[in-house]
């Protein structure tokens, strides 16, 4: 289907274009530029009066919603986890895996990679993203102790086999023994290694991003505090040049101040927003599940029964606006941490994260006044409209 939207304000990588058109061919932007300028008129054209519209967000790292775990999702299952981000404005994600049973894993590795392969009607399910079993127990957070295992090569081939080709992220704790060999091997094999639920030394942390970790889980979070003679961790991938940091900026998990210094240490390219978000975001009664423990929504917080907080409650259009009222950002660079900056991460941005000729029609329409989702398209289609 031929569409285009007319008058609207374009947030591109760099700047705003105001006034500004797209014209969307098969699922495709083909064309972008002054309204003025328009070379064609589509079959059908969207006047948006001025607003918003951006890249649809890419979340590296969601765990459930609308009441439902990822861990133990079914395929249907597992399309309402996509509906409720949508309606946020998240257009691709990855579905992030807690430490569980072996089985359970691999099980939920497969319903992820069947539904990615065959679409989910919406958001892109752009694959898997491994989250234990190989971290430190010491800083497993709302992880069951009892599932956390040392790195082992053969289970590692045992969960790349389930995942079918969409497994994308493992994160592992570097100082754990046979850490280095898995390192290898993940990287060699073109997975994309993070560091995360770690009480890695700084020298620890700088040596596993030089075997090719490129991807900081949660920065802070999980993670031995940074100390001026102990920088640990946090501090290795503040000061490396080479490493891009996931941040979950809600103000529970992530001191303002804290955020901004990780934005000035790294820059505005090497830091992703993510959610972390739980099965609580969007949950009908406020209640769900991380693995295969309880969780409740508290206080803008998801936590565990005893009162562990346990993933998020955030969303990326908050994590967007968070960026620009708590971090200082301005609108096309909070957009490009939440769309851009990921899908580099997967290498996906020869075809994701930013509003250019070539690249798939993921879109959102955003209200002016506070960035609130109006309306989420992929592939040109749109799957939400706010009912105000």
């Amino acid at each position: 289907m031929d569409l285009g939207f007319i008058h609207c304000s374009v947030i591109l990588e760099q700047e705003i274009l105001r006034d500004g058109a797209i014209l969307v061919q098969n699922g495709v932007i083909s064309w972008v530029g002054p309204t003025s300028e328009l070379p064609i008129q589509p079959k059908k054209t969207k006047d948006l009066g001025g607003f918003f519209i951006s890249p649809g967000y890419i979340d590296l790292h969601v765990h459930g919603g609308g009441g439902v775990d990822s861990t133990i999702a079914e395929p249907e299952q597992i399309k309402v986890i996509c509906r409720t981000h949508e309606s946020f404005g998240t257009t691709s994600l990855c579905l992030a895996l807690v430490s569980s049973p072996v089985e359970v894993t691999t099980k939920a590795l497969a319903a992820i990679s069947h539904l990615a392969t065959i679409g989910t009607g919406g958001a892109r399910l752009i694959g898997a993203y491994l989250e234990g079993p190989f971290i430190n127990p010491a800083r497993c957070g709302a992880h069951s102790t009892k599932n956390i295992l040392e790195p082992d090569l053969e289970l590692m081939s045992r969960f790349t086999h389930a995942a079918g080709g969409w497994l994308r992220i493992v994160s592992l704790a570097p100082e754990l023994p046979g850490s280095d060999n898995l390192i290898d091997w993940l990287v060699k094999s073109g997975f994309v290694v993070a560091i995360g639920h770690t009480s890695a030394t700084c020298e620890q942390t700088l040596g596993a991003i030089k075997r090719g970790c490129k991807l900081a889980t949660h920065l802070f979070n999980g993670m031995k505090p940074f100390h001026h003679r102990d920088p640990n961790a946090a501090g290795a991938v503040l000061a490396s040049g080479e490493i891009t940091a996931e941040l979950i900026l809600d103000e529970t998990h992530l001191h303002p101040i804290a955020a901004r210094l990780a934005f000035n240490a790294l820059g505005n390219d090497r830091v992703v927003l993510v959610t972390d978000a739980t099965s609580v975001v969007g949950s009908p009664d406020g209640r769900g599940s991380l693995g295969q423990k309880s969780i409740v929504f508290d206080k803008g917080a998801a936590y565990l029964e005893n009162g562990v907080l346990a993933g998020s409650a955030l969303t990326m259009a908050d994590a967007v606006k968070n960026a620009i009222d708590l971090c200082k950002l301005d609108i096309p660079t909070a957009v490009r941490c939440a769309s851009l900056n990921p899908a580099s991460v997967l290498s996906l941005d020869d075809r994701l994260g930013s509003i250019s000729a070539g690249k798939y029609a993921d879109l959102l329409v955003l209200d002016p006044s506070d960035l609130r989702v109006l309306e989420s398209y992929v592939n040109g289609e749109r799957v939400f409209r706010s009912p105000y």
